[in-house]
């Protein structure tokens, strides 16, 4: 057995796993982190002081600060005519089933929160008659309906 100092140079090795590459030309080369760190604070100083002079003006307030507020009616672009033709209809049924829908998830996340069995059934039962106020008399004519379907397709 040969011993693997004797016969290979170590240049000549292949690297360890555990090696980490150190390049001399490298910027962090022989600093230690707190001298990184003062280095690149200086260098943030050093860039920000040219615009020392735009920082300190003071910046405007508004009394409403909304773009739309500023400009003239007669500028804006909700008065083209493009705009007026991309303008769908208000539907109404979707408008009303998303505000159900939100007081539904508003009960869902008061019934999470519950502790006491009493509160939670109390909360399940303000969620039925509200779906049952909302959706009752649709939701009969529709069983109806589909009762009276004699054939799959029509169901």
């Amino acid at each position: 057995m040969y011993k693997s100092d004797s016969w290979i140079p170590e240049e000549e090795m292949p690297a360890r796993a555990g090696l980490k590459v150190i390049r001399k030309n490298h910027p962090d080369f022989g600093l230690t982190e707190d001298e990184i760190q003062d280095r690149n604070e200086f260098i943030r100083c050093y860039l920000m002081s040219e615009f020392e002079s735009l920082l300190m003006i003071p910046k405007q307030q508004y009394e409403d600060d909304y773009f739309f507020n500023l400009l003239d009616d007669e500028y804006s672009a909700f008065n083209t005519v493009d705009f007026q033709k991309r303008i769908e209809p208000f539907n109404t049924y979707a408008y009303a089933v998303k505000k159900v829908m939100e007081h539904v998830k508003d009960l869902a996340i008061m019934h999470s929160s519950c502790t006491h069995l009493q509160n939670r059934q109390n909360v399940y039962r303000k969620y039925e008659a509200f779906v049952d106020s909302k959706f009752r008399d649709r939701l009969l004519k529709l069983v109806h309906q589909y009762k009276q379907a004699r054939y799959d397709d029509r169901r």
